[in-house]
Order: structure tokens, then sequence, then C-alpha cells
């Protein structure tokens, strides 16, 4: 019969390499990742206000041409240039409605069309 030596390998210690790449290497890698994360927010973040001022200043040129838009269409307004320059009178006093029927409308189509024929 052989005897079998004892083959049993010693006990490794963890040597500085290896500490270096299952703890240290991926911890930097953490950081800087953490780090990257950190400013990539931060820039969002400014982005995002540079876009809220850009909405500010683009609601305001809105409001002052919806002020712009009232202020040409104000029926004062209308009704002093109608009169000034179109020479327009204003009624005052309600309109009578003139009803007519479908008679009346066929006289009118029969006039109209004999004299434009």
């Amino acid at each position: 019969m052989i005897k079998k030596e004892n083959t049993k390998q010693p006990k490794r210690k963890m040597s500085i390499s290896n500490l270096l790449i299952f703890v240290v290497l991926p911890f930097v890698g953490l950081i800087f990742g953490f780090l990257f994360l950190r400013t990539e927010v931060k820039f969002l973040y400014k982005e995002i206000y540079q876009k809220e001022k850009e909405v500010e200043v683009v609601q305001n040129m809105l409001e002052k041409k919806i002020v712009m838009v009232q202020k040409l269409t104000a029926e004062d307004r209308i009704v002093e240039i109608a009169k000034t320059k179109l020479g327009l009178v204003r009624v005052d006093h309600r309109i009578e409605n003139i009803s007519i029927d479908q008679i009346q409308i066929d006289q009118i189509k029969q006039i109209v069309d004999s004299k434009y024929e």
C-alpha cells in the first residue's frame, strides 16, 4: 500500500492585490459613480431652473399680448372709431324684428332674379 501524502493546501491570507481588486476598486467605482450622478443631478436642476425662467418670460409676453388684445377689442374704442372714422351712428333703441314667411321670400327671389337676368 502506498501512503498518500497529506496534500492539504495551506490557508491563503488575503494579499494586497486581492484586497485592491475586490474591495478598494469597487468602493472607488461607487464613489466616482456617486459623484458623477450628483453633478448630473445638479446640472439637471440648473437646466430646470433656466427653463422655468424662460417659461415665465414667455408667459409675461403672452399676458401683455392678451392685455393688448383686450384694449384693441374694447367696445368703447370700437364705437369711437366707428363714429369718428367711419361716420357710423350707434342706435340706442332696440331694433324691431321683422318676420316674413316662405311666400314672401319666394316673391323677393323672383323680383331679384327678374332684375338680374
